[in-house]
């Protein structure tokens, strides 16, 4: 499958319903259509009705289009949505230049547009529907025509018009820029914490197949042991026999390779039971295990005696992802260490690399998805599930570097929350 461009790229986003954007133009419409009724003719202002009209008349078609090419729970996201957006923006900028520009008070509405595009698209769109918003607010301030007034019209000075204009920019770029930072760590969030449900279901649908490939070894090894002494029996009786022989000595054979079969999956079965308790040290083992074959050895160290800990997807799958993250910055080796105290539990995980850069040392275990800061190609995600992860199994972790260099993670737990009970 071909590869989205950059440029699609940059609009990719959830997007928002037709519904919804039509039925927000609807009331624009409406507010647009009824502003101009009462100015015009309750006030008894000039307006230039023909070229008011057409561009009003202009949003109603587009918008009738839009309900009738799409369906009703269609959306509308990337590129097509900062379309419109546009539209929506020029539409509004058209009726202000026909009407006074920036001395009209409602040319704080274009904000509007730009705010709607803040929540929904990618930082290229919010780039150029910013860019056409102070395009318009430039028009309006130098060339948009005069406000129809009823009477001899009031003289602003230019400096009354250009500090509207800056204000409009302003506000137009601050609202712009906070709405999509706090909008895009909602929707990174949002999208980090399905990859981790994704990681955990597919944790925990390979446990549902242990655990069913060793039922289906229990339930079939009656069965066939049956089958399996009759085989013999026949091949006491009729093993010499010269029609039949040869075929009881292939059921016999293949009768007790099943059986070996068998017995292969229900130890592998109950060697990857996810309930299963482990001693810290072991469980550190089989997550060094999963990561090789890695590019540097993975060492692990444990002081004795070793409590007990219970073996869940979470525990795995979050300290898997902090090791292959250690092993794919390391220079030449990654050590695991296991400690516990009275109270605690810890694993401290240790890598000689260049450590985290200082810029995103504060920020590891938020959803960047993002561009790699440290060129290595990883976005961030990855920590951010092992933190998620970790944090679910009443674990807590500290990341910092070491005086001698390299990385180290440090993950604690109280020992009530990790340890496997004895009746376990």
């Amino acid at each position: 499958m071909e590869r989205p461009s950059i440029a699609a790229a940059a609009f990719d986003r959830p997007g928002v319903r037709v519904r919804t954007l039509a039925n927000l133009r609807w009331i624009a419409i409406t507010g647009q259509f009824v502003t101009l009724l009462f100015v015009g003719l309750y006030l008894d202002y000039p307006l230039l009705w023909p070229s008011l009209i057409a561009a009003v008349a202009a949003s109603a078609v587009l918008n009738i289009g839009l309900m009738t090419l799409y369906g009703r729970n269609a959306r509308l996201n990337g590129r097509d949505l900062a379309l419109h957006l546009a539209f929506d923006l020029v539409q509004a900028g058209v009726l202000l230049f026909l009407t006074g520009g920036l001395a009209n008070p409602f040319s704080v509405l274009l904000i509007v547009p730009v705010t709607i595009a803040a929540t929904l698209l990618r930082a290229r769109a919010m780039a150029f529907l910013g860019a056409l918003a102070g395009t318009v607010i430039v028009v309006l301030w130098l060339w948009a025509r005069p406000l129809p007034w009823d009477g001899p019209p009031p003289d602003f000075p230019i400096i009354y018009l250009f500090g509207v204009a800056v204000a409009l920019a302003l506000a137009v770029g601050f609202l712009g820029i906070y709405l999509w930072l706090v909008s895009a760590e909602g929707r990174d969030r949002a999208q980090a914490l399905i990859a981790t449900e994704a990681a955990l279901t597919r944790e925990a649908k390979m446990s549902a197949l242990g655990s069913l490939a060793a039922a289906a070894a229990h339930e079939l090894g009656g069965p066939l042991g049956t089958i399996t002494l009759i085989a013999r029996s026949l091949y006491d009786q009729l093993g010499d026999d010269p029609e039949f022989g040869d075929d009881i000595r292939l059921l016999e054979s293949e009768a007790a390779r099943s059986r070996a079969i068998l017995v292969r999956i229900a130890r592998r079965a109950e060697a990857e039971d996810p309930f299963a308790n482990l001693g810290l040290d072991i469980l550190l083992h089989e997550v060094a295990h999963n990561v090789a074959p890695s590019r540097v050895p993975i060492r692990v160290t444990a002081a004795s005696p070793q409590p007990l800990v219970r073996r869940s997807p979470e525990l795995l799958h979050g300290l898997q992802n902090i090791v292959s993250n250690a092993v794919r910055h390391a220079g030449s080796e990654v050590e695991l260490r296991a400690t516990a105290t009275v109270g605690d539990v810890c694993i401290t995980i240790l890598d000689d690399g260049a450590g985290f850069p200082a810029d995103v040392l504060p920020h590891l275990g938020e959803p960047d998805l993002g561009p790699s800061h440290s060129g290595a190609g990883g976005t961030g995600l990855g920590i951010f599930i092992a933190v998620t992860l970790i944090e679910r199994t009443g674990g807590r972790l500290a990341f910092r570097n070491r005086p001698i260099g390299g990385a180290q993670v440090d993950i604690r737990w109280p020992r009530s929350h990790i340890e496997a009970q004895e009746e376990e």
